[in-house]
């Protein structure tokens, strides 16, 4: 596959080291060393396998994926997403992934432009989309396919460019707003485990986490007992296969408590749990706080945060 538009009615041969694909082929990635992929996932849920890793993502959320990523789909459930591949170049005429890994910026714009690529210098990274945020995503994402497939005037690939810049923003502020680190932060909870079998098993559970899981079931996938499997679990993780679902739930449930205005019993359908009660009850075991609690108090630090930010400015 090519990733990047070529031009072809205004500025013919022109290219643009971008290309924007709606719901694309997700099964034969190979970045190496070609491209940065963004992935804007607006309903469903993506599992990749990323080296010893599982990559996942419930709608709506970024997926970030580096230039040395090598993701490989594992599940696709009633997904509707878009694909950005581009080069750093498409952002920045000075940047290049060698320049990146070295971190020597001649000038203070290529140093800027660094700033909003932040989450995809590690491996992979998922960053949820605030609701606020998410029609202006899709929108702007749809403004910036129509852009390079129409090649309206001579100027497609510079307003491209502006349309992309506007998606990276918003990527970045939220980035920042969830307070990750640079090389700390992958998609996922899921450790690097040394056992194969203990591998798939957790990447089952993450994959299937919203489901009615049993023991028996999720050492079945794995291919192994469920006695093997608990001793695995104790023994890498320090926990059942049944606690690290719960707190697995729990992890999901508060990102989506935290950045969507989606109804608490939703969540807790979404997350696996089949009462509202029951989702209260184990959600407040787990942080000290109820669903409600949290959800509020999340959304006051937004706004706390965003008078700070005003003051200062």
């Amino acid at each position: 596959m090519q990733y990047f538009t070529v031009g072809q009615k205004h500025n013919k041969g022109k290219v643009a080291k971008v290309k924007c694909v709606k719901n694309g082929d997700l099964k034969n990635l190979s970045l190496k060393n070609n491209c940065f992929l963004l992935i804007i996932l607006t309903a469903g849920r993506l599992e990749f396998k990323l080296k010893n890793e599982a990559v996942c993502a419930a709608a709506p959320a970024f997926l970030c994926f580096g230039e040395n990523a090598d993701p490989v789909l594992f599940s696709k459930r009633k997904a509707q997403y878009t694909c950005i591949y581009f080069h750093p170049e498409f952002l920045n005429i000075n940047l290049s992934f060698k320049l990146l890994q070295q971190k020597n910026y001649s000038d203070l714009a290529t140093a800027h432009d660094l700033f909003l690529l932040k989450p995809f210098l590690s491996n992979a990274t998922v960053v949820p989309i605030a609701d606020t945020q998410l029609e202006k995503v899709t929108q702007t994402a749809d403004c910036l396919q129509a852009e390079l497939e129409t090649q309206r005037d001579w100027y497609w690939s510079c307003r491209g460019r502006s349309y992309f810049i506007e998606i990276v923003i918003i990527l970045e502020r939220m980035y920042s707003l969830i307070g990750y680190e640079l090389n700390h932060q992958t998609a996922s909870s899921t450790p690097i485990l040394k056992n194969a079998k203990l591998r798939d098993a957790v990447l089952f559970i993450e994959s299937h986490f919203d489901e009615h899981l049993t023991l028996p079931a999720i050492a079945k996938a794995a291919g192994i007992n469920h006695t093997t499997l608990t001793a695995l679990m104790k023994e890498e993780l320090g926990c059942t296969a049944t606690a690290y679902l719960m707190q697995y739930r729990i992890t999901v449930a508060k990102k989506q408590l935290e950045f969507t205005s989606v109804p608490i019993k939703d969540i807790a359908a979404m997350t696996g749990f089949k009462t509202v009660q029951h989702f209260s009850r184990v959600f407040k075991a787990h942080t000290g706080t109820t669903p409600a609690e949290f959800q509020k108090n999340a959304v006051q630090k937004r706004k706390d945060e965003l008078n700070g930010k005003n003051d200062r400015t």
